[in-house]
């Protein structure tokens, strides 16, 4: 004899998995530590840059903006505007693709078609900029500092110290 069981009803079925669904704890996101910048740094002009790679990855850190410039570790320059720094909790956030000169700001990101512009499409912008660094550092007047000079005014302050050591009657 066969023993058949029955299905269970659609109704329980659905039940189960909005369960299953809802009993998972959703981890919120945390801005890793590398990329935090606390309130002294954000006095000092530093913030927090999301650096996406050309394959897609993404990497937190903080760097100081001068001049609306800032240096990313890839050792490429970037420049931003006040539309482009977006805020986490309070705190100046960019997202900057290594391959462009300005940050992708997802509020003002372009359409094409409909379709939005992801922050990797269009052409690379910063591929010429290690020649550029170059030249500049050659092109560099280079100031010659005043070390030398004060090694000479203590040669000259020592002799005169032996001389007036010598004729007044030093040994």
């Amino acid at each position: 004899m066969e023993e058949t069981t029955k299905p269970k009803p659609l109704a329980e079925m659905v039940r189960e998995l909005y369960e299953d669904k809802h009993s998972q704890k959703k981890k919120k996101f945390r801005l890793p530590r590398k990329g935090k910048v606390s309130k002294g740094k954000i006095k000092k002009g530093f913030m927090t840059i999301m650096r996406i790679d050309d394959n897609g990855n993404v990497a937190f850190e903080k760097q100081r903006i001068k001049d609306a410039t800032y240096q990313l570790s890839t050792g490429d320059y970037h420049t931003s505007n006040k539309e482009d720094i977006l805020s986490y909790k309070g705190k100046p956030f960019v997202i900057q693709p290594t391959k462009k000169i300005n940050p992708y700001n997802p509020n003002t990101a372009k359409t094409i078609d409909g379709k939005v512009v992801g922050p990797l499409e269009g052409e690379n912008e910063t591929y010429g900029q290690k020649y550029i660094r170059a030249r500049m550092l050659a092109d560099t007047i280079k100031v010659k500092g005043k070390g030398g000079s004060i090694i000479i005014w203590l040669l000259i302050g020592g002799a005169v110290l032996f001389g007036i050591n010598y004729f007044m009657g030093g040994a």
